[in-house]
């Protein structure tokens, strides 16, 4: 039987009444706090409106993941707010969530190419800035857990992991903090962008664009890569030459 408990949440909108006559009535039968931490959150609209199935704007996570595929995004979209703000649903914000997903996929995605594995890392000045990026976002759960500032240092260390991404051991300790961080979170991550084996219709036409621009018809080259683009497929040309592809989320 508990009669005080550690935490009690709730929407802003029921400090009064609700959560009052909670603290009134418990406290009246056990002589004791109610709660010793409250949390509450703010609420959520939909285009600057209340969420409501008589206003038509309601939409279950169901009917999210049918249009947008992946459940990060959504979480990202919640993770950029205090638990305590309100939160306006609309199509621009959940468009930039769903950039930010792809940031972070793309350095996945770069590491994987490198072929590093889950090498340990070795100790070395850069390795020490990926510690202060941890202690960044330790300092920012425990500031009555701030997830905008902690996901700005998961950007802080994509940002270094692609500036130093022919650093073998500075990407691997970067890539593992990163899913250190992403599973507090609540992340998945599990989305390759190019995991998976391409049509054979698309390698024709990678090959078609790399002809192309060895014989310096790069119209023609430009011109399949927008073709690929609509398919879904983005591709990137290295310093050294070399074309990659990645898919879009």
């Amino acid at each position: 039987k508990t009669e005080t408990l550690d935490i009690h949440a709730g929407g802003r909108d029921l400090i009064f009444p609700h959560h009052e006559n909670e603290i009134a009535q418990a406290e009246a039968l056990t002589g004791k706090p109610f709660a010793k931490y409250w949390m509450h959150h703010g609420l959520l609209t939909i285009n600057g409106q209340k969420m409501a199935k008589s206003l038509g704007n309601f939409i279950t996570i169901k009917d999210f993941i049918a249009k947008y595929k992946d459940v990060d995004i959504l979480k990202i979209f919640f993770l950029s707010a205090h638990y305590a703000s309100p939160v306006d649903f609309t199509h621009e914000k959940i468009l930039e969530s769903k950039q930010a997903l792809e940031r972070i996929l793309i350095l996945l995605d770069k590491v994987e190419r490198q072929g590093t594995g889950c090498k340990p890392p070795v100790a070395s000045k850069k390795i020490k800035e990926i510690d202060e990026i941890r202690d960044k976002f330790i300092e920012a759960m425990d500031d009555d857990f701030n997830m905008p500032q902690g996901l700005a240092t998961i950007f802080e260390l994509v940002n270094l992991g692609n500036k130093n991404i022919d650093d073998l051991d500075f990407i691997t300790s970067a890539k593992n903090l990163l899913f250190e961080l992403k599973d507090i979170l609540g992340l998945n991550l599990t989305k390759g962008i190019s995991s998976r084996a391409l049509p054979a219709s698309i390698n024709v036409l990678i090959d078609r664009r790399n002809e192309a621009r060895k014989k310096g018809d790069f119209k023609e080259a430009d011109r399949i890569r927008e073709e690929l683009e609509e398919k879904g497929i983005i591709l990137e040309d290295t310093k050294e030459g070399k074309t990659t592809w990645r898919r879009k989320l």
